[in-house]
């Protein structure tokens, strides 16, 4: 039996760059226009993971 890697449910900045490929630069972009939600968890700017499949999700059905 092979043990199923845990990802987290909310990614920092420097895992939202890996997780999506996007810069950091346009992550804050995306929050900024409204099109990315996050949150703050003490001095950390937090992104769901599911937020983020849900904008490239968006993006790829305007395609």
């Amino acid at each position: 039996m092979t043990a199923q890697p845990i990802l987290p449910i909310a990614l920092n900045m420097t895992g939202a760059v890996a997780y999506s490929g996007l810069s950091r630069s346009r992550l804050y972009e995306l929050m900024r226009e409204g099109d990315l939600p996050s949150f703050q968890v003490g001095g950390r700017r937090m992104i769901r993971r599911d937020a983020l499949d849900a904008f490239f999700a968006k993006l790829a059905e305007a395609a």
